[in-house]
């Protein structure tokens, strides 16, 4: 699937709609229109994956990067040890 994704993504002119679409899940319809054009059967989702893999190719996620997707990442602003007189939360 990922080689028919990059031959489709050869046509510049779908290369453009993708680049300027408002998110992944507009692009993958994009990619997934294109492809039904062309006699492949993707659902937007598999397309989506796809991209996600094209991006991050055989990187693997660091304890970093999953904390920050789990929300587990702390803004700078927040102490990581508060006292009992401390009153004020992040950013007041």
């Amino acid at each position: 699937m990922l080689e028919n994704i990059k031959a489709l993504l050869q046509n510049t002119q779908l290369q453009q709609q993708v680049k300027a679409a408002a998110n992944l899940a507009a692009a993958s319809e994009l990619i997934t229109t294109a492809g039904a054009q062309k006699g492949y059967s993707f659902t937007p989702e598999s397309v989506a994956g796809a991209i996600g893999k094209l991006m991050l190719g055989d990187r693997e996620l660091s304890e970093a990067d999953l904390l920050s997707v789990a929300g587990g990442a702390m803004p700078a602003c927040c102490p990581v040890v508060r006292t009992a007189d401390s009153k004020r939360g992040c950013g007041g």
